[in-house]
């Protein structure tokens, strides 16, 4: 019976990352426990700001929103400050979190972080798809989260 069970659990879990990846590959979440205001004004000033997808983490999670499912049950383990940048590729999701001295960084270094993720691969974490399961892998130390300006000189 646990056989069985574990059969399903399984089938659902490839079903919802299925969709997941199929919706958000290639797009950049920001998952999130609440933004202000301000910081959200100042995000959607930004060339390119509105594009992000912003996934408030209060929802509770659920079956008909892969999304929510995946922050819950994969991103919220990784025990990171919140808000997290995630980048999305084929079959896996790049992580880095948004704070750097206890301060939420400006909207606009997000384009910076999110180089930084890209061309240095310096994250926090990696989740990577393996059938029906996302396994981690850690990176970055929590406490680093400098990155890097290609000024172009």
């Amino acid at each position: 019976m646990k056989a069985l069970m574990r059969m399903f659990a399984q089938r659902r879990d490839r079903r919802l990352l299925d969709r997941f990846f199929a919706r958000y590959q290639g797009r950049t979440l920001i998952v999130h426990q609440g933004l202000t205001l301000d910081w959200l004004e100042e995000l959607l000033k930004l060339g390119g700001g509105g594009g992000h997808f912003r996934i408030d983490i209060r929802q509770p999670p659920s079956r008909h929103s892969p999304v929510l499912w995946l922050a819950h049950r994969f991103i919220l383990p990784l025990d990171l400050p919140l808000p997290v940048l995630c980048d999305v590729g084929p079959t896996t999701i790049a992580i880095r979190h948004l704070r750097s001295a206890g301060r939420l960084c400006h909207p606009a270094d997000i384009a910076w972080i999110l180089e930084d993720m890209r061309v240095r691969a310096r994250v926090h974490a990696t989740l990577s798809r393996h059938s029906h399961r996302l396994t981690a892998g850690l990176g970055l130390a929590v406490c680093d989260n400098t990155f890097e300006m290609d000024l172009g000189g």
